[in-house]
């Protein structure tokens, strides 16, 4: 009887952190936006997840560790590598070489676009995270640190 509470607990509690309209989805349900980025920037890294969230979205799941958020329409909006080395040629070439110029050390891990700016966040090459976020406008220019 003990164990069976424990069970129904359990499952209560994992329900409480997840949403009940994010739904877990086929790889072949991504727009073809998003699978194209993948297959361009993450070629030959398999896919471990997709979950399509409340307003359409999506959140896919590398067997790398990388996460890769799409809209609904198939444009990214965020990339996790989790400190690994981020691919190149989907955001402004300048937000590279800003980093490389004053960010010794350090590469880009994580890219969002939000809000027509770029934030990015930086990993030492050790894979280590830094707390401060970069800031870049639309046209890769840098605007500030988000901390």
């Amino acid at each position: 009887m003990k164990k069976l509470f424990l069970i129904v607990m359990s499952v209560v509690a994992l329900s409480a952190f997840v949403s009940c309209d994010d739904k877990p989805v086929s790889a072949d349900k991504l727009p073809s936006k998003a699978k194209t980025f993948l297959n361009t920037y993450f070629p030959g890294i398999d896919i471990l997840s997709v979950i399509r969230d409340e307003d359409g979205d999506y959140d896919v799941d590398l067997v790398d560790g990388t996460d890769v958020d799409f809209r609904s329409n198939g444009n990214w909006k965020k990339v996790d590598c989790h400190g690994r080395l981020m691919p190149t040629g989907f955001f402004p070439a300048s937000i590279v070489t800003y980093v490389a110029a004053n960010c010794p050390g350090q590469h880009i891990e994580e890219i969002e676009l939000e809000n027509s700016r770029y934030k990015v966040g930086l990993s030492d090459m050790n894979g280590w995270e830094t707390d401060v976020d970069l800031l870049f406008d639309k046209n890769g220019n840098f605007v500030g640190l988000d901390d």
